[in-house]
């Protein structure tokens, strides 16, 4: 993989992820453990926390080079232990946050709040912001809805007491996501980010999804990554993530892939691209060959000699050349 040069500065990007959820609960609330919901415009939500989570844990089990600050491994510690434990320099803040940052990938991309103590006991705190964000809050393209079902549960009190008890929960029948995320390149090259971290970001994302062997999340996956990499670093598409809309939404019907590819319209996308060109570097499009064929978005001749498609294969980026799907 591509690594970047030390001071070498890196250009901004954006990032739009399509994944669906099926028979599931993509991200449910910490407090009830109900899919996040929103009944006004009755989308099913995601947030970025969940999409950070993921990316952390796939890291942090499949690459034995990186450390992951927020480690679900061990336990769970408070910020200022683990910044202790990873870090030999704990008299001084600042170098504490230097050498975390050279140490563990999900600070560089995300950033982190430490509050702890140093080995005379004295408090300190320090932060370090993250130089990819997602958006707090993705939703989805269909409009859903969340029936309820039911579950009993046995946890044995004594012998004696062998009676369960009856839960009701809720649940998506399907959902399509759209998500978005920036890279701010001021911030990575404060944060010593690189194009590897980048590449495994996108790499953790899109097989976490996928794989995620929980009752709650063994239904999803991923079906479409745009990486737009801009030459201005002032410069934004405004609602990309809501430039992928439905011609004719089947209003609470999709329950597959399947049914909702063919209502997906890419027209508004499209032309925020090509609006864009002067101002584009490049367009990395990630695939499957299940979900989307090479080529399918219709964009200006101009903009198409920017654009260069690819599948991800296991820990593996492979550019799709002419011919193949």
């Amino acid at each position: 993989m591509k690594t970047t040069k030390e001071n070498e500065k890196m250009n901004k990007r954006e990032f739009l992820f399509l994944y669906d959820a099926k028979d599931c609960i993509p991200n449910g609330d910490p407090f009830t453990g109900e899919q996040r919901y929103d009944e006004d415009t009755q989308t099913a939500l995601v947030s970025d926390v969940r999409l950070k989570r993921y990316i952390r844990d796939f890291i942090d089990n499949n690459y034995e080079d990186e450390t992951i600050f927020y480690s679900d491994k061990g336990g769970k510690n408070t910020t200022g232990s683990r910044a202790v434990e990873l870090s030999k320099k704990k008299d001084d803040v600042a170098k504490n946050l230097e050498e975390l940052k050279q140490k563990c990938i999900d600070v560089r991309l995300f950033g982190t709040v430490v509050a702890g103590n140093n080995k005379k006991s004295e408090e300190y705190n320090t932060q370090a912001t993250g130089a990819v964000q997602f958006k707090m809050f993705n939703r989805t393209i269909n409009k859903v809805f969340l029936p309820t079902t039911q579950n009993t549960t046995t946890m044995l009190s004594s012998e004696k007491n062998t009676q369960g008890s009856m839960a009701t929960f809720s649940y998506l029948p399907y959902g399509l996501f759209s998500c978005v995320g920036y890279f701010n390149p001021n911030i990575g090259k404060d944060n010593g980010v690189t194009e590897d971290d980048l590449d495994k970001m996108k790499i953790a994302l899109w097989n976490e999804i996928n794989t995620k062997n929980t009752r709650s999340k063994n239904s999803q996956q991923s079906r479409l990554l745009i990486e737009i990499e801009y030459n201005d670093d002032f410069y934004k598409i405004p609602d990309i993530e809501y430039s992928i809309c439905l011609n004719n939404e089947k209003k609470f019907k999709y329950r597959e892939f399947n049914d909702i590819k063919d209502d997906l319209n890419f027209t508004k996308l499209e032309e925020f691209l090509n609006k864009s060109k002067e101002l584009i570097g490049s367009i990395k499009v990630y695939i499957d060959s299940f979900s989307f064929e090479k080529n399918f978005l219709n964009l200006d001749d101009n903009l198409k000699k920017k654009v260069k498609y690819f599948t991800i294969k296991g820990k593996n980026i492979e550019e799709l050349k002419d011919g193949s799907n």
